[in-house]
């Protein structure tokens, strides 16, 4: 298994469908997934408490009222483009024991949430990576690629006045 790396999730919008970017040393694995997942795992990344739990929350105060702990995600299987990963959970004992160790099916998407807000480690099989990572370099290419063509757009911006005026958007939520 491949320690990973949650690089962040692509913005709600910016794409058909919002993508988590996972990191393994020099490869990247994305991971199509719903906005309401991306927007649980941008929140755990960033430490954000709801006022009201989230369901990635209940599930993990569900656990700890029985016991529970979740040790890792891992990502095992890429069957027909679809991602499958299960959650590891050691349950103790009164006396603190370790009682059974359960592995738990999950979409990796609420694998992920769950694991950004317990911070235990996320895991991919090496045949997952195998078929499904690239290059790393290739995400800092494109990364640099976008960077160039905002700057030019920024230039040839500069000098005209006669542009109308560009409505604000403002910052996405």
């Amino acid at each position: 298994m491949l320690e990973l790396q949650v690089l962040g999730v692509t913005p709600p919008g910016s794409a058909e469908y919002p993508t988590v970017i996972l990191r393994h040393e020099e490869q990247v694995l994305f991971i199509s997934i719903g906005p309401f997942e991306a927007a649980a795992i941008a929140w755990g990344l960033k430490s954000d408490k709801p006022v009201r739990p989230m369901t990635h929350d209940l599930i993990l105060n569900i656990l700890a009222g029985l016991r529970g702990e979740i040790k890792s995600v891992t990502v095992y299987k890429l069957e027909k483009g679809t991602f499958f990963a299960y959650l590891m959970v050691e349950q103790r004992g009164v006396e603190g024991g370790v009682e059974q160790v359960l592995r738990i099916d999950t979409r990796p998407s609420d694998g992920i949430a769950i694991a950004v807000r317990s911070g235990c480690p996320i895991y991919a099989a090496e045949e997952v990576m195998a078929e499904a990572g690239r290059d790393f370099s290739l995400l800092q290419s494109q990364s640099d690629e976008g960077e160039e063509s905002e700057n030019e757009a920024e230039d040839e911006d500069e000098g005209d006045e006669d542009d109308e005026e560009r409505p604000d958007f403002g910052e996405e939520d």
